[in-house]
């Protein structure tokens, strides 16, 4: 049976959390500005306070975002054939990736290049001089920038599906366990002997702890999705994953804090890749429980969610550019920053690209302009239907 957890067949809480995570990204790509890591662009003074809490959203955000990808695929294959699995991914992925790439990223790479004194002319005379030479980034100037994720998913999808269409054939059904538990060890391994040798660059080429560690967190999402019953078992296991990972957190802090843990250890590495996977059991549970329900606010935000994310880094650079020659202090320019960059988003999306067919199929969506809510009233789609 496909759907254990719910008569309807639905799994509203995943699309809140899909939601949730690329709302939370705002705020972390707005900090980035404020935390002095080295980002496209960055402010004079930094806000110490932010640090902790951008490390921890670091270890969180895209690890949800990859399970909840995987999820969406088995949803997907029970649905469609795989020839249209196949075309309908292709479509949703490998259109707004190449058009991001040529004209949402370079604005990003612009203003880099003007904040550090590498440009000093036009946009338009910085694209056809510098975007179009296909010079990779940082050495050149084009990349893909924060849409790497569109670029590997869609590579996942294409090494996966000989074997998930093996999986969903064979019919095998795993109990799910207190061993689920266990996940986080092998992304910790992975971290621990890969990492040394191939930092993250996001270039795919090169970048094989990443690619191994969100292959892995979308593989875990597709067999979960699998099992009947996990959404309940997660739900019952919500306070005992949340209790765990709260305890791995604050011994690695105090470890740090102490000396007793060195940065980029065994220790660290696979402490910290324990306490991801346990923190997205922790959402996963919780939000089975408390967001298993729709409304005219999902409704809306399923389908802006895409085109937000594919926006969103962009919008902040360009706007965080400007603010951050201000003469204001780090945390007015930080929710000036994320409060523009927010609004700018919504009216782009609703002005723009929901009511044009070509901008919402570039930006991922459905080509159909239906009778779409401002917020409230659409008919409710299958959950998982929009999943990447």
């Amino acid at each position: 049976m496909l759907v254990a957890d719910e008569p309807r067949g639905r799994y509203d809480f995943l699309d809140w959390l899909r939601v949730i995570a690329i709302f939370v990204l705002f705020f972390f790509h707005t900090g980035m500005i404020f935390v002095g890591w080295g980002w496209h662009i960055v402010n004079d003074q930094v806000i110490p306070s932010l640090a902790w809490p951008m490390d921890i959203a670091h270890r969180l955000r895209m690890p949800l975002l990859f399970v909840i990808a995987g999820a969406g695929m088995w949803f997907a294959l029970q649905r469609r054939s795989t020839g249209a699995f196949l075309r309908e991914r292709s479509l949703k992925l490998l259109l707004p990736l190449v058009v991001g790439v040529f004209l949402v990223v370079p604005p990003q790479i612009y203003f880099e290049r003007r904040l550090h004194g590498q440009w000093s002319g036009s946009y338009v005379q910085f694209y056809v001089d510098r975007v179009l030479q296909f010079v990779p980034y940082p050495a050149g100037n084009f990349s893909w920038h924060h849409l790497w994720f569109i670029a590997y998913l869609y590579v996942y999808i294409l090494l996966l599906v000989p074997a998930m269409l093996w999986w969903k054939k064979a019919g095998v059904r795993i109990t799910p366990g207190a061993w689920l538990f266990a996940l986080g060890i092998p992304l910790g391994l992975n971290e621990t002997w890969l990492k040394p040798i191939f930092g993250e660059t996001h270039n795919l080429v090169s970048d094989w702890y990443i690619f191994n560690h969100y292959l892995l967190l979308t593989v875990y999402g597709y067999l979960m999705a699998s099992m009947p019953g996990v959404w309940s078992w997660l739900s019952r296991m919500r306070r005992w994953a949340c209790l765990a990972g709260t305890a791995t957190i604050i011994v690695l802090i105090t470890g740090f804090n102490t000396g007793l843990i060195a940065h980029d250890s065994i220790v660290d590495c696979v402490g910290a890749n324990v306490f991801t996977w346990l923190w997205v059991m922790v959402f996963l549970g919780y939000g089975y429980r408390y967001l298993s329900f729709t409304n005219g606010l999902l409704a809306w935000a399923r389908e802006a969610s895409y085109p937000f994310y594919i926006m969103h880094q962009t919008i902040i650079v360009t706007i965080g550019y400007y603010v951050i020659h201000r003469a204001w202090a780090p945390w007015i320019k930080y929710v000036v920053i994320l409060v523009a960059s927010m609004a700018a988003c919504v009216v782009l999306y609703e002005a723009c690209i929901r009511r044009s067919v070509w901008l919402r199929l570039v930006f991922g969506m459905k080509a159909r302009i239906a009778s779409q809510p401002r917020i409230p009233g659409l008919t409710p789609q299958v959950a998982g239907e929009d999943m990447q």
